[in-house]
């Protein structure tokens, strides 16, 4: 008589916000932002970089970030806005002689850290706000006739 054994198979699953480190081919669901993710191990197995890589669902935010964008006219306004539970982008802005260049660290609703370094008053205050998964940089500009080029580059934390 034949031996049959059935065997299941079970994944990580929770909020996105307490998504732990995955081994690697481990699944990953994020419950609230219905994104799946997979490990992807130790750099001694063979992975580029340790973390969790996104597999695309129909959830997924596919929108392009644009890499530079030209803050003007003395105004205020949203900078780009990502789907993430953390996001730490390097940026430089350049006014006139003027820079200010540094790295912003933002972890979803529970912190926003913007560490730089400026050549002179820039005049510009980024902030982040974060609801319904989505993380959204704004710019505040407090000088007059205002003209700069903002240059980012965005990493996306799972």
């Amino acid at each position: 008589m034949a031996i049959v054994q059935i065997s299941q198979i079970t994944n990580r699953k929770g909020y996105n916000s307490n998504l732990p480190q995955l081994a690697g081919a481990e699944f990953g669901w994020s419950t609230d932002t219905r994104q799946l993710y997979i490990g992807n191990g130790t750099i001694e197995e063979g992975a580029p970089a340790i973390g969790n890589t996104e597999i695309l669902t129909e959830f997924s935010d596919l929108t392009p970030v644009p890499s530079t964008v030209t803050l003007t006219d003395n105004t205020s306004g949203e900078v780009f806005r990502v789907a993430a539970g953390a996001v730490v982008f390097s940026y430089t802005i350049v006014r006139g002689t003027i820079y200010r260049a540094g790295v912003v660290k933002i972890a979803g609703s529970s912190g926003f850290d913007d560490s730089y370094v400026d050549s002179g008053a820039s005049d510009i205050v980024l902030s982040a706000t974060y609801s319904s998964g989505q993380i959204t940089v704004n710019y505040n500009s407090f000088a007059t006739g205002f003209n700069a080029q903002f240059s980012y580059l965005i990493t996306i934390l799972a």
